[in-house]
């Protein structure tokens, strides 16, 4: 049996990448345990990242802080190794803190895997980003009811993640998600309706590509919407699992390469 911790851990996580050469690399990188970092790949001028944690998941008392610079020019695609698990935390809580910041001419696609709440677990997140004007930003969210097959459909006690993105200082999208089973019936329409999975895409840059987002079709079985925000496009995705909001997340980042 696994012994879980008692101790407050916070985790520190510093990417700042510089284009060079025309290639991406990372100019400083810094980061405490339990989290690591994938040897990096490169792709052409794209710099990928693959962030790892060892450890079985978010405990009670966790506090992350991580901030991403993308200086100009840079090209970075950031991923998971794998799906981030919130376990029940009595009456503790767990919190999670993420700045970015893209210089004129940075791209940065942020795509971590799905998160999943545990029966008892409570998790608040808030991301804040700061683009240049001539900047592009792909960022999406997965988040599921629970470990649908262990009984724990909606039994977390607390999850809410919040966006905050900024042009030039001008804020385009806000976003909040907010859940909390015990005062929220989240399997009206206006929530989960008969899905289990749902998935956020955020995205800005050129007025071309964010066309090719409003004009994808999928033929999966999902919810699929998408609206302009102030500047940029957003999508909602409903799902009754990861895979397929993951397939079309995979589609849509394609045809935007």
């Amino acid at each position: 049996m696994c012994c879980l911790r008692t101790f407050r851990m916070i985790t520190e996580l510093k990417l700042w990448i510089k284009e060079e050469q025309k290639k991406s690399i990372l100019e400083e990188c810094f980061f405490t345990s339990p989290l690591k970092i994938g040897m990096p790949q490169k792709n052409k001028e794209t710099l990928h990242l693959i962030l790892m944690m060892a450890s079985p998941g978010v405990l009670k008392g966790d506090s992350f802080a991580y901030d991403i610079w993308c200086k100009e020019n840079s090209k970075v695609l950031i991923t998971e190794q794998s799906y981030t698990k919130l376990f029940d935390m009595g009456e503790g809580t767990a919190e999670k803190n993420l700045n970015i910041r893209l210089e004129k001419g940075a791209s940065l696609f942020y795509r971590p895997c799905a998160v999943i709440p545990f029966r008892g677990s409570w998790f608040d997140g808030m991301t804040q980003v700061e683009l240049d004007k001539e900047s592009e930003f792909f960022y999406s969210d997965l988040v599921t009811a629970g470990r649908i097959g262990m009984g724990e459909k909606f039994a977390f006690r607390h999850y809410r993640s919040r966006v905050c993105v900024s042009v030039d200082g001008q804020p385009v999208w806000l976003e909040q998600c907010l859940l909390e089973p015990e005062q929220m019936d989240l399997t009206n329409m206006g929530f989960f309706d008969h899905f289990t999975h749902q998935g956020t895409l955020y995205y800005y840059g050129p007025t071309e590509k964010i066309e090719e987002i409003l004009q994808y079709e999928t033929n999966r079985q999902v919810a699929y919407g998408r609206s302009l925000a102030a500047k940029g496009v957003c999508v909602r995705i409903l799902a009754q699992n990861a895979q397929d909001i993951e397939e079309v997340l995979d589609e849509i980042a394609a045809k935007l390469k």
